[in-house]
Order: structure tokens, then C-alpha cells, then sequence
């Protein structure tokens, strides 16, 4: 027999502890080299552990157990996998219905992971009807519980008195309870306490702007079946920003600068982060050297952070380094906010929603795409001047110069 133990790894010099989150494989299922095997989550990442050989689990750690880096946390058997082809992983069994003529067949279950299984069984959902946001659109469990939250009727359901007049469908909660109580996740926490330090240890001020957007909604629309043809990925709203903040970073370089005790340390580089919302929390991963890349390669980049921050396979190089952070609240409808500085970063930039508006132009009236801008700043080192420059730059380059699409 041959055992191999199954370590916490190591993600970063100042991280010792996580939170096992979820094992992705079944205690005495068959894990697979390579593949997803649990799910760790740190102050800083949430992330994805493949499994270093192929052979029967065995698990000593539960989820939502705090582990500690290097602990040992399961063994896998390898010699469940020699002389003999290694059994795909077995779907559980779902509780035995007794046939009636109007009695749907119970969904497959199979590929799920427990966690993600227990809870359509016990909530009497379809599988199918749910959209997985995980790798290969692999159902997470934050997937099912976001479903469950639209109030989609479950599979199965016992049928119910119609009632006299339309209610809400309640939210899914134990029965009998008002409230729940549920502890942050050790991203949260953290992002927590930095948001706080933030507001404690710098003179954060904001400055506001509008863009019009006519230009580069235009530009879009010409370039992007060509474009995605060419390259092979989609050209959105976010690598105009990315170009314009660092052209605006060129203009006003006090901006691309951060406080070290009592030193000014001024960044000759261009690493942007880019704010990403999961289902575990914000995270923040940096595009590298965004100023010596294309169009084309900006929204790769993007693209491929944006995929691992769901799958849960950013690395913590992925996340740290970068000078200045962009967030776009406009996704979610945010008409205007104040973004708070990502630390030791000086300056962060606000997108937003898109909202045709009446405007004047040339002593008329006129309709046109407007988004309201923000760039929250440490007053300690970027004085109101260099700010509202830094921010009209990036007007500028969206409202006026073309040639951000030149290279292309």
C-alpha cells in the first residue's frame, strides 16, 4: 500500500493558517491527479488544491476546519489505482422515490461535489436548470445557493394550495428562524479590517467626473466583430479605462506613488489591478506591465484573471504589486460612488453605470451615453490639483483620442 499524505501548501510568507472550505472529492471517492481536490481559503485568496496523485481519499480534516500550513489534512491511496483502471467517481444515490404517474425522473447527480450535492438533494433541485460559474461551468455551491435565492421552485416539489392573493416566495432560512448568524470568511475579515485601516491611516478625499461614452461605444461597435476574429477574445469596456489610467499615470506620475513611513517611493512601473467580486468576496488582480501590452493582450489578461478568481485558482503572485486599482461598480448599476484606496496604493478609480443623459454641447442640447467617474486619493501625497488633472486625463483620453485603438 501506498500512502501519500495531502498537506496544506504553502500560498504565501505571511499566511499560516486557512479555512478548508470544501472537499471537492468525496471521502473514500477516488481522487485524480491534477485535478480539483479541495478548496482553501486564506485572509488573502480563495483557491483550488489539485490532488498530487490518483487514489482513494481519505479526509481527517472537515470542512469549515481551520488548518494550518503544511497539516496534514487527508492521505490518498495509490495502490487503489494498480493493475486495475481507476472507477470514475460514484454518484450518490438519490432518496428513493415511490413512482406515481406524475412523478418527474430524479436529475443525475453525478460530477457534483458533496457539498454541492447534499444541498440540491435535500432542496429538490434540477442540476440542469442551475448555471455553474465554476471551471468547464462546474457548479459551485455558491451557484446553488444564489439559485436558491431567485426562488426557483424546486424539482419535485409537494404541491400546495394555491393561494388566495400573490405572496412573495420568502427567503430560504431555517424554519422558525427570524434570524441567522453566520461567520465572515476569513477574506471578508480581512478585507474588513484593511477597509477600517484605510480610513484610520489616510487623508482619503475623492474628486468627481463624467465622461461621454459616444466615442467609445462607437469604437466598440466598429471594432468588435473584427477584433474578436483577429484575437479571439471580446473587446469590452475595461481595457479603455486600463489604457486611459495609464496614459493618465504618465501625465502625473505624483499619482503612481505610495507612503513608506516618513518616504515617498515612486513607482516606474504599470501594474493595474483590477477589482473582481466572487462569491467568497472582492479580490483584486493585477495586470502586469499594462503599459507594454495591446489591446488584444489587456483583455486576455483580463479575461484570465477573471476566470481563475471564479474557479478559485488565482495565485497569491496574482494579486499583489500593483500601483493603482480600478473598480467598476457600474456592473452592478451603481450610478456613483466613492471607491476606498486599496493599500499602499494612493489613488484607486470608480467606474460606473451608463446612463444617457441631456448634456450641452456646443450651446445645444443633446442625448448622449454619460458614466460618472471617481478617483479617491491620499491627500498625504496627491494634492487636489494633480487629482482632478489625473482624472480629466482620463476624460480626455476617452472622449478625444482615437489613437488608444491605433495599435490595433
Amino acid at each position: 500500500m501506498s500512502i501519500v499524505d495531502i498537506r496544506v501548501p504553502q500560498v504565501g510568507e505571511s499566511i499560516s493558517e486557512g479555512v478548508l472550505v470544501e472537499w471537492v472529492v468525496a471521502d473514500g471517492d477516488i481522487a485524480r491527479i491534477d485535478e480539483p481536490l479541495l478548496i482553501l481559503e486564506t485572509d488573502k485568496i480563495t483557491m483550488t488544491v489539485s490532488a498530487e496523485a490518483t487514489g482513494r481519499l481519505k479526509t481527517t480534516a472537515v470542512p469549515d476546519e481551520v488548518v494550518q500550513i503544511d497539516q496534514v489534512v487527508g492521505t490518498i491511496d495509490t495502490s487503489a489505482a494498480d493493475g486495475e483502471a481507476v472507477p470514475a467517481p460514484a454518484a450518490a444515490s438519490p432518496p428513493r422515490v415511490e413512482a406515481t404517474p406524475e412523478a418527474a425522473p430524479r436529475p443525475s447527480l453525478e460530477g457534483l461535489s458533496p457539498a454541492v450535492r447534499r444541498l440540491v438533494t435535500e432542496h429538490n433541485l434540477d442540476p440542469s436548470q442551475i448555471p455553474g460559474t465554476g471551471k468547464d461551468g462546474r457548479i459551485l455551491k455558491g451557484d446553488v445557493i444564489h439559485f436558491m435565492k431567485q426562488g426557483t421552485a424546486p424539482v419535485e416539489a409537494p404541491p400546495t394550495p394555491a393561494p388566495a392573493a400573490p405572496r412573495r416566495q420568502p427567503a430560504i432560512q431555517p424554519e422558525g428562524e427570524r434570524q441567522t448568524r453566520t461567520p465572515m470568511s476569513r477574506l471578508r475579515h480581512r478585507l474588513a479590517e484593511r477597509l477600517v485601516e484605510v480610513q484610520q491611516t489616510t487623508a482619503m478625499l475623492t474628486t468627481f467626473n463624467e465622461a461621454d461614452m459616444s466615442r467609445i461605444i462607437a469604437l466598440r461597435s466598429q471594432y468588435k466583430e473584427p477584433f474578436k476574429e483577429q484575437h479571439g477574445v471580446g473587446l469590452g469596456f475595461m481595457s479603455f479605462f486600463l489604457k486611459a489610467t495609464v496614459e493618465a499615470l504618465k501625465t502625473v506620475p505624483e499619482v503612481n506613488a505610495w507612503v513608506d513611513g516618513d518616504d515617498i517611493v515612486q513607482n516606474h512601473y504599470y501594474d493595474i489591478g483590477v477589482a473582481v467580486s466572487s462569491d467568497r468576496g472582492l479580490v483584486v488582480p493585477v495586470v502586469r506591465d499594462a503599459d507594454t501590452l495591446s489591446f488584444a493582450g489587456v483583455e486576455s489578461e483580463i479575461k484570465r484573471l477573471a476566470l481563475s478568481a471564479q474557479d478559485r485558482t488565482l495565485e497569491l503572485s496574482d494579486l499583489s504589486g500593483g500601483v493603482f486599482t480600478i473598480s467598476n461598480g457600474g456592473i452592478f448599476g451603481s450610478l456613483m460612488s466613492t471607491p476606498i484606496l486599496n493599500p499602499p496604493q494612493s489613488a484607486i478609480l470608480g467606474m460606473h453605470a451608463i446612463k444617457k443623459r441631456p448634456i450641452a454641447v456646443d450651446d445645444e442640447v443633446v442625448i448622449r451615453p454619460m458614466m460618472y467617474l471617481a478617483v479617491s486619493y491620499d491627500h498625504r501625497i496627491v494634492d487636489g490639483r494633480e487629482a482632478v488633472t489625473f482624472l480629466k486625463r482620463i476624460v480626455e483620453c476617452l472622449e478625444r483620442r482615437e489613437r488608444l485603438m491605433q495599435e490595433e
